[in-house]
């Protein structure tokens, strides 16, 4: 069966063919941009998980009056809360697209692989720097306080300017 000349009921294949182009041109400039967001946000949420790492640490070598271990391991992008003797205690691995850049510690870079900062009974831990870094290019670090026993997260200067 014919519709009437001048009874048009649905849209032509060019028209559906301009609109899917359209749609694959948007998508196509904007994901760029939506995947940087999301590398800095897994960023933002990696240096706060790390710095809750450290708090843990330091809050369970006060509670159990024992010396902990933070393993660092860059290979591997894990930190892991040990006892002294370097029994396991709880594990935290970065996301993916999340790496760590560089370790200090008072003031100068270590090289290893792997780094154990250890967190006394009384809450001081050692001078450690840990700089995280995402695929996109940009960094944070996390820098205990000897003194207080605490750490903070920092934006990384170089990457501000």
């Amino acid at each position: 069966m014919t519709s009437p000349v001048g009874n048009n009921h649905g849209f032509t294949l060019l028209e559906l063919i301009v609109v899917v182009l359209i749609i694959a041109l948007v998508m196509g400039v904007s994901y760029p941009s939506m995947e940087r967001g999301s590398s800095i946000l897994n960023l933002q949420t990696a240096s706060r998980d790390v710095l809750n790492t450290f708090r843990f640490a330091r809050e369970k070598a006060i509670s159990e009056q024992a010396s902990m271990l933070l393993i660092i391991n860059r290979g591997e992008r894990t930190l892991e809360l040990a006892n002294i003797l370097g029994e396991p205690m709880r594990s935290y691995t970065l996301p993916r697209g999340v790496y760590i850049q560089s370790v200090t510690r008072s003031g100068s870079e270590v090289n290893d692989d792997v780094l154990a900062v250890r967190f006394a009974p009384n809450g001081n831990l050692e001078n450690v720097g840990i700089r995280i870094a995402a695929e996109g290019g940009r960094r944070m670090q996390i820098v205990s306080d000897p003194l207080g026993g605490g750490a903070r997260i920092e934006p990384v200067w170089e990457d501000l300017k």
